[in-house]
């Protein structure tokens, strides 16, 4: 961390000289300070713990690419409480005579070191079943009835199946036993592929199916169910054991403007008509697809799908809560200008935005993509892939860094755990106050994001630098004396490892979360005044603690 700046201590006079600051602001052209009254009454926009939601919808992340003990300690410390494991199928072992699946004492490398992980940093499994098949039950040339020549190259080439349900369901039950009784991790949950509607789903028979298509809808759903029924029977097995499952795992967006019909009416229906186990529902969303709010080009907006959603759960399987089991500012992953919001600023403003639009529609629970960077060769030399939805850079090119998405976790997990009131200061700028009842320490986060994320090409950024002024009032415990401030900043040249790295600079503590204030205070007038520029595209944390 760059050395922070001493405190300084704000007499009237020198708050009188702050409000002068924003007036001179005026004068250049700029627009009056965005005032942020904040009080302590105590306030939710879910009806529940607003603190403790945001937590589970910012504590799950997928484990990639090449993970060190760095960045253990690193998901350790933002209180990450679910890994998601992907492609950790199939487990190694063999069906015996009457088709019963045993496992290996040690079933498959990568699932071994995801539960690690999982125990060093106390952690759950998410672990995505079906993305591979048992050799067992893969389907081979022999099996076709036809030898028609182009359906016996597609069997070469991909895999389909299973050629035994009965035979895959005792292979799930395996898995289950493995990870849930073995493993001792009861609080796992399973979710059945990945992406189907996107081609990530399993097949049994050539030739494959077209993205959102009935034919591959109705093999992902028999998958599903087959997988629902394997997990019923073992509860019924082992009396007390839950397992949690869920799917459909799709892309989403994609059926609400392609397809035959949408795949998440249609599976939530079926669930309902089939009476088939479904404990989440299990869907991806990224920032470059649609806008938040309002209304999208292709798409409908993240708020206007998860309404519909919302409204096809509440008929056919209520109660049944929604996650969002893939996240990030863009789903492309490459060098290109349309990846950078997952490398930069913009993917940390992007993220502060979208944890507070999840609290705001009913999202349960998420999962962001993956935990580093991944890497590739280069004549020769390892290169970062800057554009994966990452919370660190890849250890074994440039160290283990935090991206400016992490930072965003690292504010949250740093905030006091009641919501309070604090009024919307409207524009670009969005804020969530909260206090610790007990020590009367205050937080305020804040976020600058109007950035226009495209889907295939370079953004725009359509924010502007804000001026803000928090007024703090009613505050008995915080406002009696003097008052420590303390705010942290990512922006295009704070915090920010891939500034550092377009700049030719080394990557070093300045990608840290970065102290760019600290002051004393005393209250004026019954009330604490404390204002700051936030540029676009940028997040601070503001924390205020009596002395």
């Amino acid at each position: 961390m760059l050395p922070s700046q001493p405190w300084r201590f704000f007499t009237p006079c020198l708050l009188a000289l702050t409000l002068a600051l924003a007036a001179s602001q005026r004068a250049a052209g700029q627009d009056s300070p965005r005032t942020i009254r904040i009080k302590p009454t105590a306030w939710s926009s879910t009806g529940g713990d607003d603190m403790a939601r945001l937590r589970q919808l910012a504590g799950g992340v997928g484990w990639e690419f090449e993970p060190n003990a760095q960045t253990t300690a690193g998901l350790k410390q933002i209180g990450i409480n679910r890994i998601r494991c992907i492609n950790v199928d199939p487990l190694t072992g063999t069906f015996d005579a009457q088709g019963r699946f045993v496992a290996n004492a040690m079933p498959n490398d990568r699932l071994v070191a995801h539960l690690a992980t999982c125990r060093e940093i106390g952690a759950q499994p998410h672990i995505i079943l079906a993305t591979g098949l048992h050799p067992d039950l893969v389907l081979k040339a022999a099996d076709l009835k036809t030898k028609e020549p182009s359906l016996l190259g597609m069997v070469h080439q991909t895999t389909f199946g299973p050629t035994d349900w009965g035979k895959f369901r005792s292979y799930c039950q395996a898995y289950f036993e493995y990870v849930i009784l073995t493993q001792g991790f009861s609080g796992a949950c399973f979710e059945v592929a990945n992406e189907p509607d996107a081609g990530g789903g399993l097949i049994e028979q050539p030739p494959p199916t077209g993205p959102g298509s009935r034919r591959a809808f109705e093999a992902y759903f028999k998958l599903y169910r087959n997988v629902a029924q394997a997990a019923v029977e073992f509860e019924q097995a082992h009396p007390g054991t839950k397992v949690t499952l869920g799917g459909p795992a799709t892309t989403w967006a994609f059926t609400f403007a392609f397809g035959d019909f949408n795949w998440q009416e249609a599976f939530l229906r079926e669930v309902r008509n089939q009476q088939v186990k479904l404990d989440f529902i299990g869907l991806h969303f990224y920032g470059n697809l649609t806008p938040l709010t309002g209304a999208g080009a292709i798409y409908p907006s993240f708020a206007g799908m998860t309404r519909l959603t919302r409204g096809w759960r509440d008929t056919y399987t209520p109660g049944v809560p929604i996650w969002l089991t893939e996240w990030g500012p863009t789903y492309n992953t490459s060098l290109d200008p349309c990846s950078l919001p997952n490398a930069n600023h913009v993917g940390a403003a992007w993220t502060a935005a979208f944890l507070n639009q999840m609290l705001i529609e009913g999202i349960d629970r998420a999962i962001f993509l993956v935990t580093t960077d991944l890497r590739q060769e280069n004549q020769g030399q390892g290169q970062d892939i800057w554009g994966w939805p990452a919370l660190f850079t890849n250890p074994t090119v440039h160290g283990t860094h935090p991206k400016p998405p992490y930072h965003v976790f690292t504010m949250l997990s740093r905030m006091a755990p009641q919501r309070v009131e604090a009024m919307n200061p409207g524009g670009t700028v969005g804020c969530l106050a909260s206090r610790d009842a007990v020590t009367g320490r205050l937080t305020v986060l804040l976020w600058n994001f109007g950035y226009r994320i495209d889907e295939f090409g370079p953004g725009t950024e359509l924010a502007k630098t804000e001026s803000v002024m928090l007024r703090v009032v009613e505050d008995e415990q915080l406002l009696r004396g003097r008052v420590k401030i303390s705010r942290t900043l990512v922006s295009q040249t704070v915090s920010n490892a891939y500034d550092l790295f377009v700049k030719g600079q080394p990557i070093d503590q300045r990608a840290e979360l970065q102290v760019v204030d600290q002051a004393v205070f005393r209250p004026v007038d019954g009330a604490l005044h404390y204002g700051f520029a936030l540029p676009p595209s940028s997040v601070s944390l503001v924390e205020l603690t009596p002395e």
